[in-house]
């Protein structure tokens, strides 16, 4: 019953800079939090030159993409400034982008293509770091916040994820419109805002969406969108799943005291096979062993 579904790669290409990555094996992006608060490994690498090693550790681990944010986007979370927002990304930006241009032996994390993406809301910030050398910008309000951020996209070439949230950063969990059904919805609006991307001048193979497991649903609604993966598929853009050891992991039953390290590395699992194409960690090395895995079950006589 599962061979079909271990043999046909659902995944969808998307363009990275001028490149198109298949995706056929999905990209494993490593998260890499440059703040006092984030929900999960917030204040671990709260500063550049922490977030920097960090980033070369995810790299070493096998991350394909690093997402550098400097705002923490947890409910409940205060807004920061731009300026303060600059201050803690950029340096990491423009450090791991002169460390991309390097060739070397395979211990050099350099040595190999990887991508750089910036995950703000806020435009200035995502040109400032298109200039040191990003490449692509992660919106978690799916470039709705700021109404410059699509012009940006569209100027700086910048390939662009665009995450489902309603509310703000303060009220997403406490303060949102139910869902009749969530995964329609949710589909529906993002379908909106790449429209609108599109109109200001991204390519449509630029665009990846994230049902935004986490912002602004239920434990319900999450869990919906997860089984729901390749529902999404239809509508062309590569999809990206971010549900790395998030809170409503811990609302399952049986799970309330989990680290949820293995429920995300299955939900990863779940999403791959439904069709995603990017993965966001926290954990970079176990989600990297089981995509290898998975690929070792998809590929005859290579074992």
């Amino acid at each position: 019953m599962l061979k079909p579904v271990l043999e046909q790669s659902r995944a969808l290409p998307w363009k990275v800079g001028n490149k198109v990555i298949p995706c056929s094996t999905p990209l494993v992006m490593g998260i890499v939090n440059v703040t006092p608060d984030s929900f999960f490994d917030g204040g671990k690498h709260n500063s550049p030159e922490a977030a920097y090693e960090h980033a070369v550790s995810l790299l070493q681990q096998g991350a394909d993409i690093l997402d550098i944010g400097g705002e923490s986007s947890r409910p409940g979370s205060a807004p920061v400034s731009e300026q303060e927002e600059m201050d803690r990304v950029c340096p990491v930006v423009e450090a791991l982008a002169q460390l991309a241009n390097i060739s070397g032996d395979l211990e050099n994390p350099g040595s190999r293509e990887f991508y750089i993406s910036v995950d703000t809301v806020k435009s200035r910030v995502a040109r400032e770091c298109m200039k040191l050398g990003a490449h692509i910008i992660n919106d978690i309000s799916a470039c709705a916040m700021d109404p410059e951020m699509a012009g940006v996209a569209a100027s700086t070439g910048a390939s662009v994820v665009l995450n489902h949230m309603r509310g703000t950063f303060g009220n997403m969990q406490q303060d949102f419109k139910p869902y009749a059904n969530v995964v329609a919805e949710v589909r529906e609006e993002l379908v909106s805002r790449a429209e609108a991307l599109i109109k200001a001048g991204v390519e449509k193979s630029k665009i990846c969406i994230d049902p935004g497991i986490g912002f602004g649903k239920t434990a319900q609604d999450n869990i919906d969108l997860m089984k729901s993966t390749e529902e999404f598929l239809a509508e062309g853009y590569p999809i990206l799943v971010g549900t790395s050891r998030k809170s409503y992991i811990g609302k399952i039953a049986g799970l309330e005291k989990s680290d949820r390290l293995i429920p995300t590395i299955t939900a990863g699992i779940i999403a791959v096979l439904g069709g995603a194409s990017v993965l966001r960690v926290h954990d970079v090395r176990e989600t990297k062993e089981s995509i290898l895995y998975l690929e070792a079950l998809k590929t005859r006589g290579t074992v």
